[in-house]
């Protein structure tokens, strides 16, 4: 039988995650003595890299599945990005597999994940709850977690035993919500995401909360994910006639909205201002304001969170840290008394 990292391990008398650490050269500090005796045992047993090998011995293969909602959403992207940028460098292949936000797909994907015997299997993103498919995909989940399969939620999945690795929502959209109303603006429009799904209904009660704590009136309007919803939303609010402000759901629909509301001779944010969530790549190239969402860190958190689970359980939940990016999509409110007193001879 070929030597794997696990006999390495074994003989010197580490942890199979050590062990790794030392033969990928990774960053992971380990002592000067643990890592002498792991490459003593590495030249004692001609061990060379082989992932076929561990995978044998330890009856789990090297591979992180990771089910997104769409390949094509920034959003989605970024935390792949982070998953991929830690497996790598440990030997682990990532899997992206594109569920189209379908929880049937979900499911699907979750059992071959299951039949190839992965490490770890990490959900993004939220997850539509009033469907037929809520239980079912909530059975899937467990069945794997008792096979020994670790798995990670990154989004609000409500998972039993399932660690959690997220950002604030509601959080997230009251402080937003809360700086534009700082700019002195009072009729905000919030563009919703999806009905029935877990980070909508968390992104629409921070914007609720705020509006409420400020005594203004909320005006929602349904949106979804990308950029046509933006879109279609926008033109329903140019026939209703502009707000002071609005919010998108996401910088995707945000961003359907800016192009929408431009194409229709609406100044921003001389007009109305314009802000999104996430901090996609492209939102600092179209100066839009939005919170930023650490994409990248959820998803290499969740698999460092697989990788070192033998040694150190993740906690239940992990919240990550948002903030608010302002941009050039949003401005103070001038109010038009202001504006008439500044006119050269006007009384004011």
């Amino acid at each position: 039988m070929p030597i794997s990292l696990v006999d390495v391990a074994s003989l010197a008398g580490v942890s199979l995650a050590t062990a790794s650490r030392v033969v990928s050269g990774s960053p992971y500090k380990v002592s000067s003595k643990t890592r002498e005796r792991v490459l003593k045992a590495v030249g004692e047993l001609g061990y060379t890299p082989n992932a076929l090998a561990r995978a044998l011995v330890t009856d789990s293969n090297p591979i992180i599945g990771v089910i997104v909602g769409s390949v094509t959403d920034p959003y989605f992207a970024e935390i792949c990005r982070g998953v991929e940028d830690f497996a790598r460098p440990h030997e682990f292949l990532t899997i992206v597999c594109n569920a189209d936000r379908n929880l049937s797909i979900e499911m699907a994907y979750l059992q071959m994940l299951r039949e190839y015997k992965s490490l770890g299997i990490i959900i993004a993103g939220g997850m539509y709850t009033n469907t037929p498919e809520t239980e079912a995909i909530r059975e899937i989940v467990r069945k794997a977690t008792e096979q020994g399969i670790q798995i990670v939620s990154v989004g609000d999945r409500f998972f039993e035993g399932v660690p959690t690795i997220t950002a604030d929502h509601r959080c997230g959209l009251y402080d937003l919500t809360n700086y534009l109303i700082h700019l002195g603006h009072k009729e905000i429009a919030f563009v919703e995401g999806p009905p029935d799904f877990t980070t909508s209904t968390s992104r629409k009660q921070g914007y609720l909360d705020a509006m409420d704590d400020a005594n203004l009136e909320p005006l929602t309007y349904s949106g979804s994910f990308d950029y046509q919803d933006g879109r279609s939303s926008a033109l329903r609010i140019l026939s209703d006639g502009l707000p002071e402000a609005i919010i998108a759901f996401n910088d995707d629909s945000a961003v359907g909205v800016l192009n929408t509301l431009r194409q229709a001779g609406v100044k921003i944010p001389q007009d109305v201002s314009v802000a999104g969530v996430d901090d996609i790549r492209y939102a600092e190239v179209l100066d839009l304001t939005t919170v930023n969402v650490p994409m990248y860190q959820l998803g290499a958190m969740a698999a460092h969170a697989i990788f070192n689970w033998e040694e150190n359980p993740p906690p239940k939940q992990v919240i990550l840290p948002h903030r608010v990016v302002p941009r050039g999509t949003t401005a103070r409110r001038v109010k038009l008394a202001t504006i008439v007193s500044t006119v050269e001879g006007y009384p004011s």
